[in-house]
């Protein structure tokens, strides 16, 4: 008895959260993570500057605000709404003691940006065409949005490096 009803409660815990990442997965992008390379050459890219604010739109594992946090010295933000993905992104600055990283379960539609310095996202053409009026009501000029992937249509890059799976993209509002 005892055992049918744990496996009940686990059925349905990974049935929401397999319902919440199917829906995360629409909104944003699935999970794929962007290469630490990558990062790396965005992030100088973007001339990251210690204490500037780096907001990362569908955090994923949190790697890219490990290395904002630990090699530029940025205070970081994220946003996750896949509840599996959120807890291996928390665990993994829990890991790297990336202290004061701040990783939040919440869709990042909902979420004020309006004090970011920088904006990194790694997601889908539909999600980055949803943020461009969010980005141009919410962000103080001289924000950059660091895009791995896709293009912001219609915005005209400031600089975009190939090289890599994907194309990245800096713009600068």
């Amino acid at each position: 008895m005892l055992l049918s009803i744990f496996l009940g409660v686990f059925l349905l815990i990974l049935a929401i959260s397999l319902a919440i990442s199917y829906y995360s997965f629409f909104i944003g992008a699935p999970y794929v993570f962007t290469p630490k390379k990558a990062i790396r050459e965005m992030f100088e890219l973007a001339q990251i500057k210690l204490g500037q604010k780096l907001y990362d739109l569908g955090a994923g594992d949190g790697r890219a605000m490990i290395i904002a946090k630990s090699e530029f010295g940025a205070s970081t933000e994220g946003f996750e709404l896949s509840p599996i993905v959120y807890l291996i992104g928390r665990l993994n600055l829990l890991f790297h003691r990336a202290k004061g990283a701040k990783l939040y379960f919440k869709n990042f539609y909902n979420q004020d940006l309006s004090e970011a310095n920088v904006i990194f996202c790694f997601l889908s053409p539909h999600a980055m065409e949803r943020l461009k009026p969010k980005f141009e009501k919410e962000l103080k000029p001289g924000t950059k949005i660091i895009s791995y992937s896709f293009s912001l249509h219609g915005w005209q890059p400031k600089e975009v490096i190939e090289g890599y799976p994907g194309k990245m993209f800096l713009y600068e509002i």
